[in-house]
């Protein structure tokens, strides 16, 4: 039986994984350079302006408010059955 790799092919690929593995890494960014690139990540302030918004989870204290503020009410449904935390059963 024949050997797919010969001792040429062999001696290539162990120069070639050590040439790989004597490659320096790249300097680990301090905390500073993190922070500055986790800023320009966050989200400005006027797309956080739904989390501004009182969500209710009963319906009739929703119900309530809406009364109180002559506004309407956003029905927000998720889930479907065999869900216990779903009381809408897939509404």
């Amino acid at each position: 039986m024949k050997v797919p790799f010969g001792v040429p092919s062999c001696v290539c690929l162990v120069l070639v994984t050590a040439t790989v593995l004597a490659q320096p890494s790249p300097p680990r960014p301090t905390l500073a350079e993190l922070e500055k690139r986790a800023a320009a990540l966050l989200p400005e302030p006027q797309r956080l302006r739904y989390q501004e918004i009182p969500w209710v989870h009963d319906l009739a204290e929703a119900q309530a408010v809406a009364r109180t503020e002559h506004r309407p009410i956003f029905l927000w449904g998720y889930g479907g059955r065999g869900r216990p935390d779903n009381g809408l059963e897939g509404c």
